[in-house]
């Protein structure tokens, strides 16, 4: 983010030698990069920031733990000192930020409308995912090189900067649409969506719709609005939005960071709250397909999962421990990071989604529902339903397949009759169960605007001990991250509280009405 933290970490990362090639450059060496050698580099660093991330977020919503008792995050807490929750920070300003806003420069001044359309949409994606998780950011500051301190700015305001990010994105695109793709844009848009125009609006349109509808609780709501941009997002399961990866034998680092050959996950386990929604305690004796397609029962052939912050006691009889997502009790990868066991978004080389069109659908669900239209709400919600299931057959490997007449079968059971009986609870955690995975930071702005509400969260548990630092309140946000912000930026931190023990608790500008 700042000239001077980059080179600190240049020069403590990588040693002297490193240093010295810099201060005496290769006058034969190029300087500069044109957008085709940036853009992949730049979408690999997307799935960075949201994976390595959810290690901490996925136990903030509950969507897994790990087996030891009392982990700082299973508590609701953080880790001081650390740069623990702060990759997506990184991300946004430092591997991605100028080198996507450069790639737009460039790619303006050489008439290459696709490659600056595309910047505009990763940058808007990049400042709504940040503030989701942030709070209050470096906004109007962020890029100024001639500084050394940032000033933080509302939420609002990103909100804000999110949309006018998303009409330079369509602009940019459309005007690229009027020619189509070039080929270079083709050949560099590799681990995203393929060289596709068409699908690049789409996911400009869905994150609109995200956006609009962070103002649920605000005066200013517009379900309509929100219902539109939905419409003209992603149309199907086919168009979602995904990062691939590669199973790089010499190098694991173009690897699936969930895969077993990256060592990430190996003590993280499903916690009892999803099994909950899925084996029929729920939705009573409702057994959900995708159950058996992701989790690996226990030796008994019984589904568990892990009580966040519980842990998973070495007294637990053989039988009745869970496996981790690699398909294995034991806490450490497979030797050589074999994949085989290993199913969903656990393989080397399964793809993450960053935007899927069962999210939208369910967002679309609960716009109509707050609006007042349960027609359009239940079918909406059948949509997210079937589209989650179909997305997982056609992107994944399941342990247990999932038949057509099994998937009508379920949704039938979870779904009204009639309209008039869909409840707000129901599509929020048929939304939960969808979103498991991948949609961590969307499951996160839900559950703070409803508070981590039982009412809408069936059977939804505080841990039993908080993070001493909580005073007992809740998460709401993740701090800045350490090794820029806490040591570089300290001062400007007071501004907003982030030196304050219990910052994280503060609720979040849309979780307020």
């Amino acid at each position: 983010m700042k000239k001077l933290l980059i080179f600190i970490v240049v020069l403590s990362s990588f040693g002297c030698s490193d240093y010295v090639d810099e201060a005496f450059l290769n006058p034969n060496a190029s300087t500069t990069a044109k957008p085709e050698t940036v853009l992949p580099a730049i979408q690999a660093n997307v799935a960075r920031g949201y994976q390595f991330d959810s290690r901490f977020l996925g136990r903030y919503v509950h969507y897994w733990t790990i087996t030891t008792a009392g982990g700082t995050w299973d508590r609701m807490g953080y880790d001081p000192g650390t740069d623990n929750g702060g990759e997506k920070w990184r991300s946004h300003y430092w591997t991605s930020g100028f080198n996507v806003l450069n790639m737009i420069t460039d790619a303006e001044k050489d008439g290459q409308m696709d490659f600056a359309g595309a910047g505009h949409a990763i940058m808007a994606h990049g400042w709504l995912t940040l503030t989701d998780y942030h709070g209050e950011v470096i906004l109007n500051e962020a890029f100024n090189t001639s500084a050394l301190t940032f000033k933080f700015d509302p939420q609002e305001q990103v909100y804000q900067k999110v949309i006018k990010e998303c009409d330079l994105a369509l602009e940019k695109l459309n005007k690229a649409k009027e020619k189509g793709a070039s080929e270079t844009f083709k050949k560099a848009d590799i681990w995203m969506n393929k060289g596709n125009l068409d699908l690049w609006i789409k996911y400009v349109s869905g994150i609109r719709a995200k956006t609009l509808h962070r103002y649920s609780l605000k005066s200013t709501y517009k379900p309509d609005d929100v219902i539109k941009a939905v419409d003209a997002a992603l149309a199907s399961e086919d168009d979602d939005i995904m990062i691939n990866f590669e199973n790089n034998a010499i190098s694991n680092l173009s690897a699936n960071s969930f895969g077993p050959i990256r060592g990430n996950l190996q003590a993280y386990r499903a916690s009892d709250l999803i099994i909950r929604y899925m084996d029929g305690t729920v939705f009573t004796g409702t057994i959900d397909p995708r159950m058996a397609y992701i989790f690996k029962p226990s030796t008994d052939n019984r589904f568990r999962g892990v009580r966040v912050a519980s842990g998973e006691a070495t007294s637990v009889p053989a039988a009745q421990r869970t496996s981790n997502f690699f398909g294995f009790v034991a806490t450490l990868a497979p030797a050589m990071g074999i994949d085989t066991a290993a199913r969903t978004y656990f393989k080397n080389r399964s793809p993450f989604p960053i935007m899927t069109y069962a999210e939208l659908q369910f967002i679309k669900a609960e716009a109509a529902f707050i609006k007042g239209d349960k027609v359009t709400a239940l079918a909406a919600y059948k949509n997210g339903i079937r589209g989650n299931i179909n997305a997982l057959n056609k992107h994944f490997t399941g342990y247990v397949p999932m038949t057509p007449a099994r998937v009508d079968e379920f949704i039938n059971k979870v779904s009204p009759a009639n309209s008039a009986d869909l409840t707000l609870s129901t599509i929020m955690m048929q939304k939960f169960v969808a979103l498991w995975g991948y949609g961590f930071e969307e499951t996160w702005v839900d559950m703070r605007r409803y508070q981590y509400s039982p009412d809408i969260y069936a059977t939804f548990q505080f841990p039993l001990t908080t993070y001493p630092d909580n005073g007992g309140l809740p998460v709401q946000r993740v701090r800045p991250r350490f090794n820029s912000e806490y040591l570089w930026n300290a001062n400007e931190l007071t501004t907003i509280g982030a030196n304050n023990p219990n910052y994280h608790t503060l609720p979040m500008w849309f979780s307020q009405k």
